[in-house]
């Protein structure tokens, strides 16, 4: 596994469900985030798949690690996380754990909000994106009559046909 490879994986606050993010840090490395930009020991990282939809930046989201302030939901398991390896500033990963993140880092619940992924947990690399749809995760999690009626009525207008039926190719 390397930096900037996307892995399937279970989620680790309920490993009946299954996430696919980005890996930003590997075990031993030093993150932080600093207005958006994302620091791994000590330089910035280029990364031309990230996206950001709001031009302000917000505690723990964009500013990371930082103070934990009001209206953050941060699970104890990301607590944990910022309380034992944060040094100088920096999120240090330790041993067998992962540091991952979505593309669309403004609204991707990630290990910035509920801690780091074990290696067992992680299934492999996905190679195919066969459907992209623009729907709020909790949607996707909560399958519901309201989801698949929105599926019905915005089938063509939400689904993300640009990333729809795309091979994932490594960095």
């Amino acid at each position: 596994m390397k930096h900037g490879d996307i892995v399937v994986f279970r989620y680790p606050l309920n490993i009946e469900e299954t996430y696919v993010k980005r890996v930003i840090g590997l075990p031993g490395d030093r993150i932080r985030i600093e207005d958006k930009q994302l620091i791994r020991n000590g330089s910035p990282v280029d990364e031309p798949y990230k996206v950001h939809k709001t031009a302000y930046a917000t505690a723990v989201r964009d500013r990371f690690p930082g103070p934990v302030q009001g209206g953050v939901s941060l699970r104890p398991e990301a607590i944990n996380m910022l309380r034992n390896h944060v040094r100088d500033g920096e999120l240090v990963v330790p041993p067998g754990r992962y540091f991952v993140m979505g593309d669309n880092r403004d609204l991707s619940d990630d290990s910035r909000f509920w801690g780091f992924v074990p290696r067992e947990n992680i299934i492999g690399k996905p190679w195919l994106i066969y459907w992209s749809y623009d729907a709020p995760t909790d949607r996707l999690l909560n399958f519901r009559v309201e989801h698949f009626a929105d599926v019905v009525l915005h089938f063509f207008d939400k689904t993300r046909w640009e990333r729809s039926f795309q091979v994932v190719k490594p960095l």
